[in-house]
């Protein structure tokens, strides 16, 4: 009775998850796509830094989610253990590695792109630190260079 109620709990919360997963998926499939380039340059891009932040908040709340949902499992998976309930406990950890591998999936090109817009801002830092050094706004010549400005007689 006791294997049966477990399994029963497993599988309502890998059918939870399965749900929440397709909701997301219906989600991005529900927003409206741009028809041709004109429509995607209208749009107004965010800057870097709200990018940054949204991504950050983004994988914040992927890792919270993830660490609720590998917490409930982990007890349910100590219970049927402590219940020797081996086929419970193989089945848990089955659910438990394919939703870390789901999870990895999600959080790996939104790490990768956040730190490259970390990358690029570093890059543009620097760069904005360049040009006050010795020169015009522009980073042309030097202010004190003869030659700029006059033309040849």
């Amino acid at each position: 009775m006791k294997k049966t109620g477990l399994l029963a709990v497993a599988v309502s919360l890998m059918l939870s998850l399965g749900a929440f997963a397709g909701e997301k998926a219906a989600d991005a499939k529900a927003r409206p796509q741009a028809e041709g380039k004109g429509k995607i340059r209208e749009r107004a891009r965010p800057d870097a830094a709200q990018t940054q932040k949204s991504l950050t908040d983004q994988l914040a709340a992927l890792k919270q989610e993830h660490q609720a949902a590998m917490t409930e499992l982990q007890a349910i998976k100590q219970l049927a253990t402590k219940e020797k309930a081996t086929e419970t406990g193989a089945a848990l950890d089955k659910l438990i590695a394919r939703h870390e591998q789901e999870y990895q999936k999600k959080v790996e090109p939104m790490q990768k792109r956040l730190d490259a817009l970390k990358k690029a801002e570093g890059k543009a830092q620097a760069k904005g630190d360049d040009k006050g050094k010795g020169g015009d706004d522009k980073g042309g010549r030097p202010k004190d260079n003869p030659r700029k400005g006059k033309r040849k007689e």
